[in-house]
């Protein structure tokens, strides 16, 4: 006998309602039950664990702040998308498009666009850290810089380390668990909703990418983040599987934990934020035209039209 999905005829407006709601619920869900066993091993109180959240300088607060992480990773992305599949579809792996496992040449290809779209995107955010806001918000600029050096430091505090197990734990933490967790949400999920509302694919794509990039809270990483959505959004209407994008989406945020724990320990000169980076236009020009390149090769190879 099949599963009934109660909500399967909701109204958009509603399932979008339902969406936000499942999003709201899990993360204060989530969130709580981070703080409260947080209390219950590490014997401070709710102010305190907030402090670790903040300034995370002992290891101890490290650790919890890792544990937070995941937690809001899981309270945010995952249980939402997972609770809204079932609610609103009777085949929860169709409706996130996962059933089906994407051939070895997508996955091949798909592969190399996140690095051959590094020129690119690194240029996107030089471009965008020089973007300044008229002195009428200045006050609001101010706040978006102190937002973006506490999301710097934090990250940094998360992926340091120098152990291998650290850095295997900090792939799970930063690059496995949210690709996972943002690819079900944003594409998984709201991309198909917003299809439904614009009745157009590329809109679709569009507004997920902005979305998914205005969520980070990041201002001056905003534009490569968009540029990154709108790669992750159309390999998604392209091959109409989520593994594609959840696996593109991995191996970005890999490479950078990667590339950070080799600098940190002196295995390479080059910075996370440099990687990538070419000033010369004649790079950059071809970085874009190489990723289309082969993002038509993916195109040719499926043709789906998002059905």
């Amino acid at each position: 006998m099949a599963r009934i999905a109660f909500l399967e005829n909701t109204s958009i407006a509603g399932k979008i309602m339902l969406l936000l709601g499942l999003i709201l619920i899990c993360t204060i869900l989530t969130a709580f039950s981070g703080l409260l066993i947080g209390k219950m091993f590490l014997g401070v109180d709710m102010a305190a664990l907030g402090g670790y959240l903040l300034v995370p300088e002992t290891d101890e607060a490290i650790a919890f702040t890792k544990f937070y992480q995941l937690l809001n990773q899981l309270g945010v992305f995952i249980l939402p998308a997972i609770l809204f599949s079932f609610l609103v579809s009777a085949e929860p792996m169709s409706y996130l498009r996962l059933k089906q496992k994407p051939k070895t040449i997508i996955f091949s290809v798909s592969f190399l666009i996140i690095f051959t779209i590094l020129p690119f995107v690194n240029y996107l955010e030089e471009l965008n850290q020089g973007l300044q806001l008229p002195q009428l918000f200045s006050a609001i600029e101010e706040w978006m810089s102190e937002k973006e050096q506490q999301a710097a430091y934090l990250t940094e505090v998360i992926i340091k380390t120098s152990t291998f197990s650290g850095l295997l734990l900090n792939l799970s933490i930063v690059a496995l668990i949210p690709a996972i967790g943002e690819e079900l949400l944003f594409r998984g999920v709201l991309l198909k909703l917003l299809k439904d509302i614009t009745k157009n694919p590329h809109w679709a794509v569009i507004i997920s990418a902005a979305l998914f990039s205005a969520f980070h809270l990041q201002f001056y990483g905003f534009l490569p983040r968009f540029a990154l959505g709108l790669v992750l959004g159309y390999l998604f209407v392209i091959t109409n599987n989520l593994w594609v994008p959840i696996f593109v989406h991995f191996i970005n945020n890999a490479a950078a934990v990667i590339v950070f724990y080799l600098h940190y320990n002196g295995y390479i000169k080059v910075s996370m934020e440099d990687f990538g980076a070419l000033n010369n236009p004649v790079y950059i020009i071809g970085s874009i035209l190489i990723s289309l390149w082969l993002i038509s090769i993916i195109y040719k190879k499926e043709r789906f039209l998002f059905q």
